[in-house]
């Protein structure tokens, strides 16, 4: 009965976020606007089993560069994830948003480690520094997140693209595998399946 309900709360997030119409031009033709996109991964991330199942408080980590676009993205999205995550949890979890300024591949690492982070949403523009970033570390798995659905090939588990000017999301399957995250199989229906 839970799932079912689980299920229909998503696909209601679906239509609702399936019919909003993308007007602004300010953004890349392959981004989801910010609010949409953060939205989406607040939501997705909810149904990865082993999250859901672990106990007591969670940190979601905004990785960015110190300037350019990159780093604005990552700005724009953390104050959104930190809007969301003041009133809403994920998975009856308190989630509690870090920022992380990217420098190198070992001191973000070490941040993501010290921190106990167990979502890591990476800012457009980080793509190459994905694959140096553990899914896990100790017992902790990690939910990693690109900014644009089409990196995650680059190493993600999880991405938003805009399919038709609407926002859908894409699944890397193998990552998310080898990682150890299991999603539920009615969620895994709503997304870009890749491999």
């Amino acid at each position: 009965m839970n799932q079912r309900r689980a299920r229909q709360r998503l696909l209601r997030l679906w239509s609702v976020l399936g019919g909003v119409t993308l007007v602004s031009a300010a953004w890349a033709a392959s981004l989801v606007p910010p609010p949409l996109r953060a939205a989406i991964i607040v939501r997705s991330s909810g149904y990865e089993r082993g999250f859901a199942e672990r106990g007591g408080d969670a940190v979601l980590a905004v990785v960015a560069p110190k300037s350019g676009p990159a780093a604005e993205d990552g700005q724009a999205v953390a104050a959104i994830f930190e809007r969301l995550l003041a009133e809403n949890k994920i998975a009856e979890r308190k989630v509690r948003v870090l920022r992380i300024t990217h420098q190198t591949v070992e001191k973000t690492v070490e941040a993501l480690k010290e921190q106990d982070v167990e979502i890591v949403y990476f800012a457009s523009g980080l793509e190459d520094i994905i694959k140096s970033v553990p899914a896990q570390s100790g017992s902790t798995r990690r939910i990693l997140v690109c900014a644009d659905g089409a990196d995650v090939q680059a190493g993600c588990a999880i991405g938003v693209e805009l399919a038709s000017e609407r926002p859908r999301l894409v699944l890397n399957l193998e990552r998310a595998n080898n990682a150890g995250l299991r999603f539920e199989p009615d969620f895994l229906r709503l997304a870009r399946i890749v491999r």
